[in-house]
């Protein structure tokens, strides 16, 4: 004999509890599989997989495996990272490399993506234009350079600025670094047009421009400093006081400069192919030194139309991201190579 009421299966499950629970697992799973086709969608052998928003890993760098882990064969998910703010449309930040490795070591590790290298100019050009990075972005439009200066040194430093600065970063090498020729090689490699830092001292040294020494012997350092840094578009200042004041001094080395086509930034003259800078950040910068440069330099390029700022390279850790949160609401002004702010 059978009892009245609603049919059942031999198993209970239509019309009883079961009937519900399972009702509940199949709701559960379609809303497992709606979300991880909306967050990255389902992978190859129904692995799920989850796209972060942000920009990738410099092109050729795939994911390193941790703690033991080997990486799967024929893997192609990029490796992402999630911007701190909104980026101006003008802004790209890759993913910065934190190791210490030598400029060979660098591009066997992470080889950058081919289409990013950056172009060598027809012989004729100026070396400025020969080598330094074209700009899309109108010379009527609001711009910003920023030059990271001091590479070279300290190899973590420069593999960081090399691969996390955006490609519109100018990089600025110590005339003194270990393979000098090779990072420059890595910098253009990765998109970034390369100065030399050409440092002008108060007294007078070996190998070093000074006041003290003949103009003959300025331009021997000189020309010896060039000769080891092959595809620069210019050199970055750093001091120079002494030869402010010495204008017997200075000018042949200006002249020496101009001649070559090599544009001059952080010297505080009038001179063709010379720009001063707006804005110093020094070595190690707090984070509030950094937010007031890069301020600064913002209400400049917005009231002026165009600024420059040099940063050495120990701080370059977190300019960008102070950067960034300084475009929010300012998309209008554009980072740009230093040789684009160049007039000769």
């Amino acid at each position: 004999m059978r009892s009245s009421g609603s049919p059942q299966s031999g198993f209970g499950l239509f019309g009883g509890p079961g009937f519900l629970v399972v009702c509940l697992l199949l709701v559960g799973i379609a809303g497992a599989v709606a979300y991880l086709a909306l967050a990255g969608g389902i992978g190859a052998m129904g692995t799920a997989t989850i796209s972060l928003p942000g920009a990738g890993v410099p092109g050729g760098i795939a994911p390193q495996a941790q703690d033991g882990a080997h990486a799967v064969a024929g893997a192609t998910t990029p490796l992402q990272s999630m911007p701190a703010a909104p980026i101006a449309k003008e802004m790209t930040v890759s993913v910065a490399i934190e190791e210490d490795l030598s400029p060979a070591d660098l591009l066997a590790k992470y080889p950058p993506d081919p289409g990013a290298a950056l172009p060598v100019g027809a012989d004729d050009l100026p070396a400025w234009q020969r080598f330094g990075r074209d700009s899309m972005i109108s010379p009527q439009a609001r711009r910003v350079a920023l030059v990271i200066t001091g590479l070279g040194r300290n190899r973590t430093d420069t593999v960081r600025a090399i691969t996390g600065a955006p490609p519109e970063a100018t990089l600025s090498f110590d005339p003194d670094a270990a393979h000098l020729a090779q990072w420059i090689a890595a910098a253009r490699a990765y998109g970034h047009e390369a100065f030399l830092d050409l440092p002008l001292r108060e007294t007078a040294r070996a190998g070093a421009l000074a006041p003290a020494h003949s103009p003959e012997e300025n331009l021997r350092i000189l020309d010896a400093m060039l000769a080891r840094a092959p595809m620069i578009a210019g050199v970055a200042i750093n001091g120079g006081e002494a030869f402010l004041a010495d204008g017997t001094a200075l000018q042949p080395i200006l002249g020496h400069l101009h001649a070559a086509g090599l544009a001059i930034v952080g010297l505080p003259v009038t001179a063709p192919l010379t720009l001063a800078a707006d804005e110093t950040i020094a070595r190690n910068a707090s984070q509030a030194d950094l937010a007031r440069s890069i301020d600064s330099a913002m209400g400049l390029a917005a009231r002026r139309g165009a600024a420059l700022g040099l940063v050495e390279s120990s701080s370059a850790t977190t300019l960008f991201p102070a950067w960034q949160r300084a475009l929010v609401g300012r998309d209008e002004i554009s980072l740009v190579p230093a040789s684009a702010l160049v007039k000769d």
